[in-house]
């Protein structure tokens, strides 16, 4: 029994941390400079494709999904220069113009790759035994990894001068402008690196899903969910915390219900929640 729920528990920790890694680069654009980039799915689907072709092409998948991140994330650098630079301020505009990004991107995709499955072999299949459970080896490295990612995140976002100037850029932009700050630039390399990280994300996932055009919207939802309910500019625990109720509550309601009703469960629950706390559970409220 013990062993079960042991079980039971390292499996929707597992299933959190991969969403917590797909909903990085959302936590970052979304959470830091408040762009409601509706293109994020889209960013991901490229990052699994460009690993995909790499991979397919001879190049080691580590070294794939590298630049595959950093493909995505000069298309992100390149998106903000030409469009979203100028419409910061414009919330809804930004919105219609990630979604338009994300239907012309998907298009793009379909001419170019297709809309044939792909897949790219796990770099490390089998599991590992830990005594009472057995765990899928590559779905726990990719685990590990994004702890060490949020960890480094939250070093960057805390501990350094950058991240002293996007916090100052978060509580008040007009103040952070008039104290020398350099606004836009921090802006565009904001955008970029939320772009980068959905990018990685998805490469690294890339291995555990069929890859289509649509791979991305897999997690756009799921990721909206965990960064508004985990808490706007909760970098670190708002990530956490809401991959842990959006994805492994998830995991634990399709124990007792079909995996359908158990997507209606937690959505709704997340609902509530920011009916109550619409800046999310660890933001602070006005």
């Amino acid at each position: 029994m013990i062993a079960t729920v042991v079980s039971i528990l390292v499996d929707a920790t597992l299933i959190t941390l991969v969403l917590a890694l797909a909903a990085s680069g959302l936590a970052v654009i979304f959470g830091l400079v408040g762009v409601i980039n509706m293109g994020h799915g889209a960013m991901l689907t490229l990052g699994a494709y460009f690993a995909w072709a790499l991979v397919s092409g001879g190049m080691p998948f580590l070294l794939a999904a590298l630049l595959a991140a950093i493909g995505v994330g000069l298309i992100g650098l390149i998106l903000e220069v030409v469009l979203i630079r100028h419409f910061y301020d414009r919330p809804f505009e930004t919105l219609l113009l990630t979604w338009g990004f994300f239907l012309v991107a998907t298009e793009l995709i379909k001419i170019v790759f297709g809309s044939d499955f792909r897949s790219i072999p796990e770099p490390l299949p089998g599991t590992f035994n830990l005594g009472f459970a057995e765990v899928p080896a590559y779905r726990t490295l990719i685990g590990l990894f994004t702890i060490g990612l949020l960890v480094a995140m939250g070093l960057v976002y805390y501990r350094t001068g950058l991240g002293i100037r996007i916090r100052a850029l978060i509580q008040n932009r007009e103040v952070a402008s008039l104290l020398g700050l350099n606004v836009r630039a921090l802006y565009r390399w904001v955008f970029t690196g939320g772009a980068f990280l959905a990018g990685l994300a998805e490469g690294l996932i890339s291995p555990m899903l069929s890859i289509d055009p649509y791979i991305g919207n897999v997690f756009l939802v799921r990721s909206f969910f965990v960064v508004t309910v985990g808490g706007l500019g909760q970098l670190l625990g708002g990530t956490v915390l809401g991959s842990f109720i959006i994805g492994g509550s998830e995991t634990l309601f399709a124990l007792v219900t079909s995996q359908t009703f158990a997507q209606t469960i937690v959505f709704v629950l997340a609902i509530l929640i920011l009916r109550f706390r619409p800046r999310g559970i660890l933001a602070q409220q006005n």
